[in-house]
């Protein structure tokens, strides 16, 4: 067989195998994925073709969003979204801005774990101050709308001195704090809109009832005990204290650990209300030759 024969051969074997697959590509094949994505097309045409229930589908569901953002804003407490511990740093020391300066906290951050889809920062807090600011500090994160729990808390009683020679009582706190936070926007919350919650002040609970320490007289006020009632009129008196020093008071007028209640013309005498380290006590003193004191508690 010569080579053009043969040359002649192979081509034509070639040929006949690309017109039998382009015939099967054509004839068979194509035909069929046509026909399954005609099916296809015609299926979601059935389905997003009709506008009105498209449109119906739509207020369903916006519905549905609208009611369960409802119910998570107006959950008491709420996961927030963030990714810093900064936050929670940002957040305490907001807390503490309107602190008196007698108040000392230190905030120290421990660890971090993932619970489930949600994370927690732990935290140790600890200080000393007055007793308003401990509880507006506990206060504030126990009503908190972000979910922060207190684990643990440690108060004890505490005196702090100043610069002047002042007792101040006070409370020293140790308290441990879980931050809770999630990475999920879909949780996030705008708390910029939240109504601010109500404080209520409370009567400081640590503050001794009887006090170790009476402060001393340092605006060198009235000393009631050894005075001398020197003369008396309807809306003032004349008082000379021990040490011979003069003082003229009205009603209302302060002394040293408490005030003048009550002049009394008639009785010749004059009264006060004393606070000696939180016993009270009402003195009396008299207008007479021997100027008696009474002391009533």
């Amino acid at each position: 067989m010569t080579n053009t024969t043969r040359n002649a051969l192979i081509l034509l074997v070639f040929f006949i195998l690309f017109v039998a697959l382009g015939g099967y590509y054509v004839l068979g094949y194509q035909p069929r994925q046509i026909k399954m994505k005609q099916l296809e097309l015609e299926s979601l045409n059935n389905q997003f073709l009709d506008v009105s229930t498209l449109t119906v589908m739509y207020d369903s569901l916006q519905r549905e969003s609208e009611k369960i953002d409802s119910i998570l804003y107006n959950m008491t407490k709420a996961i927030p979204f963030r990714q810093s511990v900064t936050d929670t740093y940002n957040d305490i020391l907001n807390i503490t801005k309107s602190f008196s300066r007698y108040t000392r906290v230190d905030i120290e951050y421990d660890k971090t774990e993932t619970v489930g889809a949600a994370s927690v920062d732990y935290f140790n807090i600890s200080g000393q101050g007055e007793f308003i600011d401990v509880f507006k500090l506990i206060y504030e994160l126990e009503k908190s709308r972000k979910l922060y729990k207190i684990s643990e808390l440690n108060l004890r009683n505490a005196t702090l001195t100043t610069g002047k020679g002042e007792i101040r009582y006070q409370v020293e706190f140790d308290i441990k704090l879980e931050s809770y936070f999630t990475a999920d926007t879909n949780l996030a919350l705008n708390y910029d809109h939240i109504k601010p919650k109500e404080f209520k002040f409370v009567s400081d609970l640590f503050y001794p009832i009887i006090q170790p320490d009476i402060p001393p007289n340092y605006d060198a006020l009235l000393e009631v005990d050894g005075a001398t009632l020197l003369a008396i009129i309807p809306d003032a008196v004349f008082i000379m204290d021990k040490n011979g020093n003069s003082y003229t008071l009205s009603e209302g007028d302060p002394v040293y650990l408490g005030y003048l209640t009550k002049i009394n013309y008639d009785l010749q005498q004059c009264e006060f209300l004393l606070n000696r380290g939180g016993i009270i006590e009402r003195v009396t003193l008299k207008l007479k030759a021997a100027n008696i004191k009474e002391i009533k508690k």
